[in-house]
């Protein structure tokens, strides 16, 4: 009778045992690192991606899954989250919306709670770009879509536009930022071309001088042709 066959697949039973023992060791022992959910990749690429009315975020407290889940954000910029209520989420990133929910949670219910938050669809990634522009509109934007491509999107500046006064406006509610730049400088190579973020609202200021060389020339226009 032949043993060797045999002996081999114990063998090979015994070596798969050991190393699923190992890995079962090894993962008993590590120490807990919270998984970033199946879309933290989306939100890795946009950098400090700030949350919009309508994203769908999965929300989860480590060790209780009855307190997370996947949630959409409303239209007045919250979350309902159990326990706690409705969270402001708009214009947050997700991990100071994730420390936000930490620190309500452990005011209350739970002791130095362990929450991650991911974005699961960004259905605001778009930005406004209005004022002195060709075609003034909302615009979906990608990663690294930057203030002059976000012009250009709209046709650019039309020929009343201040290109020295152009500004993002940034943020929601109360909480708002305005910053200035000026589109000569950046094209020039003087001042970097900043990136744009989901939710901002670009605006082109209008040159006095222009306008009312337009305007005036829309006057001699009409003047003209009354008066052959």
């Amino acid at each position: 009778m032949k043993c060797w066959p045999l002996f081999g697949v114990a063998l090979a039973i015994a070596c798969a045992g050991a190393a699923f023992g190992s890995d079962s060791a090894s993962l008993s022992n590590a120490s807990f690192s919270p998984s970033p959910g199946p879309a933290s990749a989306a939100t890795a690429v946009t950098g400090n991606y700030r949350i919009g009315v309508k994203d769908t975020l999965v929300i989860d407290v480590f060790d209780v899954p009855s307190l997370g889940g996947t949630l959409q954000v409303d239209n007045a910029g919250s979350i309902n989250m159990p326990l706690i209520g409705e969270v402001p989420a708009t214009g947050r990133t997700p991990n100071e919306l994730a420390r936000q929910i930490a620190a309500a949670l452990n005011a209350k219910y739970m002791k130095n709670p362990i929450v991650t938050v991911s974005v699961k669809d960004a259905a605001s990634k778009k930005i406004t770009v209005d004022g002195e522009v060709t075609e003034p509109g909302m615009f979906e934007i990608t990663p690294g879509t930057t203030l002059t491509q976000a012009v250009a999107m709209a046709k650019g500046p039309d020929q009343v536009a201040d290109a020295h006064h152009v500004s993002i406006i940034r943020g929601s509610g109360a909480v708002r930022s305005t910053t200035v730049y000026d589109l000569e400088d950046i094209r020039d190579g003087k001042a970097a071309d900043p990136q744009v973020e989901p939710n901002d609202t670009i605006v082109v200021d209008s040159s006095g001088t222009r306008k009312f060389v337009r305007d005036f020339g829309s006057v001699i226009s009409v003047l003209g042709w009354m008066h052959p």
